[in-house]
């Protein structure tokens, strides 16, 4: 099922702003998608979400990426899966929004990692990446492969490689190996816009400022190298709230609405950031966080804006040859007990671009 094009039919008439690691806008009919955690209605609020950023956090392996070229600068999210393996989204490490994968023998270009909960303190460990990679499928955010009308949210990963070990205090995460299904629990994490679902994105990113949040699948888009139908690579949630319910609004899911601390969706610069599930008493990569999308006549960030990323199962064989097998894939359990604690991420660093 193609939920994209239903999605966009939903927002026929809206001008929908994509924006992709460059940072450039892209005009397509729809809605607002964006690479895009935020709280609920108050009491909740930005601050309760924020993680301690202390070694024993079972978050101290999301990571805040600094992507350096041509005189720009943007953050995103990632997840440590080896001592010097991170992964994130593509369009993160994409220079051109056409799947141009960055340079970084080119002066002034670099990919940056900044593991926050360590044992010599926040912010203290900088590791700079000796080697990148895309997904071989990734042509660029939104683009769809050649015959294939529509807009393309598909095979949005890359995988960061560090010049040295992550600091031994930080997460290594394994990934989850069974797929991904609609009403799942998922705990997010990163470090990108927060705010709340009354009035949207209030604060900037920032590359110490980890939050945590919470929501449920609702729908899936196939492969969309094969007409979006076989194995789902993407996957959708809305930001339920205050009378909004989008996706069961318009027809298409309805799913559990969170408690209103837990309930979140995601920001700028949360970009490439994870989605766990618990398993096994600990928490497991499944699916990451690459995108999001505001209806006409909802606030960004705000309640009724949905959101998604890549269900990493059915990229599970790239995972591991692109990290040279340092990346564990648990099998799935016959009985596999999934609920939520939750991640957010929304921080403040304001001149710096978010992906």
């Amino acid at each position: 099922m193609d939920v994209a094009k239903q999605i966009s039919k939903k927002l026929v008439g809206v001008a929908l702003a994509l924006a992709a690691i460059s940072g450039t806008a892209q005009a397509t009919p729809g809605g607002i998608i964006t690479p895009l955690i935020t709280s609920g209605a108050l009491p909740d609020s930005p601050a309760a979400h924020v993680d301690a950023n202390v070694p024993n956090s079972p978050f101290s392996g999301v990571v805040s990426i600094n992507i350096r070229y041509d005189g720009q600068s943007y953050i995103c999210s990632g997840t440590l899966v080896g001592k010097r393996q991170v992964v994130s989204a593509g369009h993160c490490v994409d220079t051109t929004g056409n799947g141009t994968l960055i340079d970084l023998n080119k002066p002034g270009s670099d990919v940056r990692v900044v593991f926050n909960a360590t044992s010599s303190g926040p912010g203290s460990n900088v590791i700079t990446a000796t080697k990148v990679q895309m997904n071989p499928n990734y042509a660029g955010f939104g683009h769809c492969p050649a015959g294939v009308p529509g807009f393309c949210v598909n095979d949005d990963l890359a995988v960061i490689t560090l010049g040295q070990d992550a600091p031994a205090s930080a997460k290594i995460y394994k990934i989850a190996g069974q797929q991904l299904e609609a009403n799942t629990r998922i705990i997010m994490a990163g470090y990108g816009l927060s705010g709340d679902g009354i009035n949207g994105y209030t604060i900037d990113p920032s590359f110490r400022v980890k939050r945590t949040g919470e929501n449920v699948v609702d729908l899936f888009d196939g492969d969309d190298e094969n007409g979006f139908g076989g194995a789902r690579e993407v996957w959708y949630a809305d930001f339920d709230g205050n009378g909004h319910d989008t996706f069961c609004e318009w027809g298409l899911a309805c799913s559990q609405q969170l408690p209103n601390n837990r309930e979140s969706g995601i920001g700028g610069g949360d970009s490439g950031g994870p989605s766990f599930i618990e398993q096994y008493g600990e928490l497991m990569l499944i699916a990451t966080n690459t995108f999001g999308g505001t209806p006409d006549g909802i606030t960004k960030g705000a309640f009724g804006t949905y959101f998604g990323g890549i269900a990493l199962h059915s990229y599970l064989n790239y995972l591991v040859e692109a990290t040279d097998g340092a990346a564990q894939v648990v099998p799935e359990p016959a009985t596999t007990a999934m609920f939520g604690l939750g991640l957010l991420a929304l921080a403040g660093a304001r001149r710096r671009k978010q992906r």
